[in-house]
């Protein structure tokens, strides 16, 4: 079983404004537009319209709204992105990309179940909306239910399963399904390419690694999950402590190649 409880006080901080799997953690405050930018690389593939929607299909008064609706999201205003998603859906039902907006924003409120709903809908109306799949999962895993987001998952296509958003997810999905083989191959798949800087990844393969015995490299992530900003000072003290403990513990026996990700 996943040892996560020896970090369960500071995996819910870490990983509370992981929703969208962007480089840096969202603010406490989906307002605050300090930070609004970091909705990044993730948040831009979710923002734009699938490729069978163009502005010709859709009425012009609910492509005003979902544009409207983009920029403030992007701006940090997740409330307001979300009404106006909602708003751009009412003028146009099968309207999939607003469904989807609106989820995005509804997963930076950490509001997961309105999420599901509405990243559910989206998929009603585009099947084949794989972007609409990934949010839909990203609730899922917050919400537990972790079947549920590895079903939908596996409509998303396997190249884009190599990026590390998407592989991100399901390492969340079989940590939680207790596949630990699994949860460590997609973490070194999501390690790749995700940016070094993102905590809650290094968090989730500290514990996949102490899980497997191996504790020299679990106190390796978790040393440079401390190193980053984005751990608040009762995460940093807290686990500072379990840091000194891994390093305490005598090496395990033997590191594959497939535990270190070399």
């Amino acid at each position: 079983m996943l040892k996560i409880d020896s970090f369960k006080l500071s995996i819910a901080g870490a990983l509370a404004f992981a929703c969208l799997a962007v480089p840096q953690t969202l603010p406490q405050s989906a307002g605050q537009n300090a930070n609004a930018e970091r909705s990044s690389q993730f948040g831009a593939r979710l923002l734009t319209p699938s490729s069978n929607l163009t502005e010709s299909a859709i009425l012009p008064e609910a492509m005003h709204l979902y544009d409207r609706a983009v920029t403030e999201l992007h701006r940090g205003h997740a409330i307001a992105a979300e009404k106006d998603a909602l708003r751009a859906l009412q003028i146009d039902p099968k309207f999939a990309d607003a469904s989807a907006l609106a989820a995005t924003a509804a997963l930076v409120q950490q509001q997961f179940e309105r999420a599901s709903a509405e990243a559910a809908q989206a998929i009603r109306s585009n099947a084949s909306d794989e972007k609409a799949y990934v949010i839909l999962a990203t609730a899922q895993n917050y919400l537990g239910r972790y079947s549920d987001a590895a079903a939908a998952l596996r409509h998303v296509r396997p190249r884009e399963q190599q990026t590390w958003q998407v592989a991100y997810q399901w390492a969340r999905a079989e940590a939680g399904l207790q596949n630990v083989q699994q949860c460590l191959e997609w973490t070194n798949r999501a390690a790749l390419s995700a940016p070094p800087d993102f905590a809650p990844l290094h968090l989730l393969r500290a514990s996949v690694l102490l899980t497997m015995g191996d504790n020299a490299c679990a106190a390796d992530e978790l040393e440079i999950y401390l190193q980053l900003p984005s751990v608040n000072a009762s995460q940093r003290d807290l686990l500072t402590h379990e840091l000194q403990r891994l390093r305490a513990l005598p090496r395990s026996s033997a590191a594959s190649p497939s535990a270190t990700g070399n």
